[in-house]
């Protein structure tokens, strides 16, 4: 039996470091033209702010349910990001999809398609290359910072984030690192937050793809609300929803830098 605990987080630090660029200042070399591919694993974790910003940087991107099993030879995509969902990644019994999403995965790693796992999507990454995905201590929800690795303080995706990096936590499994590949984040409540495989193949273990109105439903919509209440309790919930407008800005342009590095790595050649 596990030792359940749960874990409430104070949230982020609310020092938003200005820096010298502009968002609608971003600009796309012309001869990039593949597409983003992007698989959806679940209703309420949809592509949000990351095709906000992909629009935004007039960067075509193509969305796919994992559900619905048609999900496409990635050879003819630029990058494949791959977001979060309820689902265990070793659950493939129960939902046959993903082994197909899987088998896409593994076609981006051998292909070195830049990949970008988000909490299911980086646990898919860890069973694709072996490790193990499991059941967590506890359960993380809230905002949170994550401390970067010496080795992810030199990654390329975390490039302009000093040190850290405010992040928003729902999941209650956790991947080990596998073998031959980097850890790149951490903090106290999970060990493994970040990896790098090879190249470009990156797994997440938090979500960096939530809007305002994401984070909403994320509080408020009845059964999602409950679940968050069974974690941290009525006092933790009201404490969480009191703050979000604290730190969801600090989260915004920490996701932002991460998502433009990201594009840099998969060689979108995004202005920053």
């Amino acid at each position: 039996m596990h030792d359940l605990r749960v874990a409430s987080h104070p949230g982020c630090r609310t020092t938003l470091e200005r820096r010298n660029y502009l968002h609608g200042n971003t600009t796309l070399k012309e001869h990039i033209v593949k597409p983003v591919l992007i698989i959806q694993n679940i209703w309420d974790d949809p592509v949000g702010y990351i095709g906000e910003l992909l629009l935004a940087y007039s960067i075509p991107y193509e969305v796919v349910k994992a559900e619905q099993g048609d999900i496409p030879d990635i050879r003819s995509y630029g990058a494949l990001i791959v977001l979060g969902g309820a689902q265990n990644a070793n659950e493939d019994d129960k939902y046959p999809y993903l082994t197909l999403e899987k088998a896409r995965i593994r076609q981006a790693v051998e292909h070195e398609t830049p990949f970008l796992g988000i909490c299911l999507g980086g646990q898919l990454l860890a069973s694709v290359l072996n490790a193990k995905v499991s059941r967590h201590t506890l359960t993380e929800i809230g905002f949170s910072d994550v401390q970067l690795t010496e080795e992810g303080r030199r990654d390329p995706l975390y490039a302009r984030l000093s040190g850290s990096q405010c992040v928003y936590q729902w999941h209650e499994d956790t991947f080990a690192i596998p073998q031959g590949a980097v850890r790149l984040a951490t903090n106290v409540q999970t060990e493994n937050q970040a990896f790098r495989f090879g190249r470009n193949a990156y797994a997440l273990q938090y979500h960096i793809e939530l809007t305002e109105a994401m984070l909403d439903t994320w509080l408020h919509y009845p059964a999602l609300q409950q679940e968050v209440i069974a974690v941290l309790g009525q006092d933790g919930y009201n404490q969480l929803e009191q703050n979000s407008h604290l730190y969801y800005p600090i989260y915004q342009e920490h996701t932002r830098i991460l998502l433009e590095n990201f594009l840099n790595i998969a060689g979108y050649s995004v202005q920053n």
